[in-house]
């Protein structure tokens, strides 16, 4: 299942859903030929230091939540299902499929158990999230430039009145709008890249869009090279590292506070804001898998779970389930996972 974890443009474009998210887990964040990953120690603390011997992060292995480690499966089919976004009500979920031949965005309705479409185009639709008021829903296509994977841009859609709006618009390739508050969004740009560069070596610009379709703002460039951005408080942004790890990262002071060890290498993460938890999905060894951390404590826990090859894991609303991407007998589908 290279093709789902790699970023790279020469995999069949049907398998390329969560190349798009990951940025290159796998080609950054594996060990090399014949080299063994270490495996967290059960019970102990990790504590990962520079070669001056400065401490980065202190993991303390344990529980943070309770869970029977019971998914339920929301998706079926053969075919792809997967990014899943709550709407802020908890009742909805959109998520992007490919069961029409190409990628296009769909809704479940959690408490009718039915689906429908959402969006329609004859192109790629990807990736799609909910804003903070549950008044829009964002996406990346490249319906400007049908057939070019990697020069997408942010959309927007109103379901009211079915309107679609364009935020970006640059021959760059912008993508993972992941909402911020109100109108505003943070999304990952490869604007001032050198295009020549191969996709899975070209790093990545931070910026925040608008709703309104706004000029984007420079949050941070390039030599950070973020992935995966979520927003924890009006500063502070979880974003992955190039070498797998998860980090706090200040807009105001630049300053990066490492979460994660190097034996675990990372996909993207979830906050769950009102009791500082982040969900996310790593690997030591094998598929990834899902993890819990409290922020505060820096404890952090696997979560026992059903499927294999775990992605984009987020909170509901309420932050009593967790929404999980995993791969169930050759296929991708949405699962629900209850935590306490």
């Amino acid at each position: 299942m290279y093709g789902i974890i790699g970023r790279t443009g020469l995999i069949n474009r049907l398998i390329g859903l969560f190349a798009v998210l990951l940025a290159c887990v796998y080609i950054t964040g594996c060990a090399g030929p014949g080299e063994e990953v270490p495996v967290l120690p059960e019970g102990k603390a990790v504590v990962d230091t520079t070669g001056e011997g400065e401490p980065e992060a202190a993991i303390l292995i344990g529980e943070v939540v309770s869970s029977s480690g019971r998914s339920v499966q929301l998706t079926t089919g053969s075919y792809h299902n997967g990014i899943g976004s709550f709407h802020p009500d908890g009742d909805r979920i959109v998520f992007q499929s490919n069961r029409d031949g190409h990628w296009q965005i769909y809704e479940l309705d959690l408490t009718l158990d039915t689906e429908q479409k959402l969006v329609e185009s004859g192109a790629n639709d990807e990736h799609p999230a909910w804003t903070s008021d549950g008044e829009a829903l964002l996406f990346v296509s490249d319906r400007e430039s049908v057939g070019e994977e990697w020069e997408r841009d942010v959309y927007s859609h109103n379901p009211s009145t079915d309107l679609v709006t364009r935020l970006t618009d640059t021959p760059a390739d912008d993508w993972y709008p992941a909402p911020i508050g109100g109108s505003s969004f943070v999304f990952l740009s490869e604007r001032g890249v050198d295009r020549d560069i191969p996709v899975y070596y070209r790093q990545n610009s931070m910026y925040i869009g608008f709703a309104d379709g706004g000029e984007p703002v420079k949050l941070a460039d390039a030599e950070l090279d973020p992935s995966s951005p979520v927003q924890w408080d009006s500063d502070r942004f979880i974003i992955r590292l190039p070498d797998g790890r998860l980090a706090v990262w200040s807009s105001e002071e630049g300053a990066v506070d490492i979460l994660t060890p190097p034996q675990l290498k990372c996909g993207s993460a979830s906050i769950n804001q009102e009791k500082d938890w982040m969900v996310f999905n790593a690997r030591e060894q094998g598929d990834y898998q899902l993890y819990i951390m409290d922020l505060n404590t820096r404890t952090i826990q696997r979560l026992n779970s059903s499927g294999s090859e775990i992605r984009y894991p987020q909170f509901s609303p309420d932050g009593s389930s967790i929404l999980y991407t995993s791969e169930s007998d050759g296929y991708f589908q949405l699962f629900q996972l209850q935590i306490q």
